[in-house]
């Protein structure tokens, strides 16, 4: 992986990218993608502002890409009631998105490129690449696992910050949590047919081992040659090199 460090009058950032391809896409800085995860400490009002600011600050173009509707069945797998659970979740995203959009608008970005995985459920690029996914994770047993894999991390990870004690993960909890990862999959493999730009990298926190898989071509799933990966953190932290085993939602 490749590590650079942005500086800028405020606030130093230090950037990981998975691949070579990835640098590649970086040193062009035409577009980011800014990954946000609801229920995560990290992403206080303070973090929000300040990414966004690097962001606007290094890239031509920046949008913001928050949890869909799918991030209610980590809570589902975890026991909270349907209901509570989408509460609970539009909740969060909204305080997200007031967020992001108030860090927008002070750093000269637009407050029209904040999407949810929700918002391209009927979008024909989305589903194909969603449908994509869905069949390598029915098809292919080593894909399968890998999601699984995640998600079993993820409730893991929620468990924890809820100080919930699980002592099993069924295969019920992890068939319903997984469907987070699916519908996040298309962003990571392919987001500027999405969002109909012409490459961008995908902005998060932290490593991610399926990510790193995909991009080593282990699945039939591939990442697009105009889709990137970053890991951003401040330069006061470290971007952890182990594979991410934490929540992602």
């Amino acid at each position: 992986m490749t590590e650079l460090i942005m500086e800028s009058k405020h606030q130093l950032f230090k950037t990981e990218t998975l691949t070579q391809n990835c640098n590649e896409i970086l040193k062009r800085r035409r577009h980011v993608l800014v990954g946000i995860s609801p229920f995560n400490s990290r992403f206080s009002e303070d973090y929000i502002h300040r990414l966004i600011a690097w962001a606007v600050r290094e890239f031509q173009s920046v949008s913001v890409l928050l949890a869909g509707k799918e991030a209610a069945n980590l809570l589902e797998a975890l026991g909270t009631p349907h209901g509570k659970a989408e509460r609970k979740v539009r909740k969060e995203v909204s305080r997200n998105r007031r967020f992001a959009e108030k860090a927008l608008e002070a750093h000269g970005g637009n407050p029209e490129d904040i999407h949810t995985f929700s918002d391209f459920a009927n979008q024909t690029a989305y589903r194909n690449l969603r449908m994509e996914v869905e069949a390598a994770f029915f098809d292919q047993t080593h894909f399968r696992n890998a999601c699984l894999e995640m998600s079993h991390a993820a409730i893991l990870g929620r468990a924890r910050g809820t100080r919930m004690d699980v002592v099993e993960v069924s295969a019920d909890m992890l068939e319903l949590a997984v469907e987070y990862v699916i519908a996040e999959l298309p962003f990571f493999i392919a987001a500027p047919d999405i969002l109909g730009v012409e490459e961008t990298l995908l902005a998060y926190h932290r490593p991610w081992k399926l990510g790193e898989q995909i991009s080593r071509n282990e699945f039939a799933v591939k990442m697009r040659p105009n889709q990137g990966y970053l890991m951003v953190s401040e330069a006061d932290e470290r971007v952890e090199s182990k594979s991410m085993q934490e929540e992602r939602v």
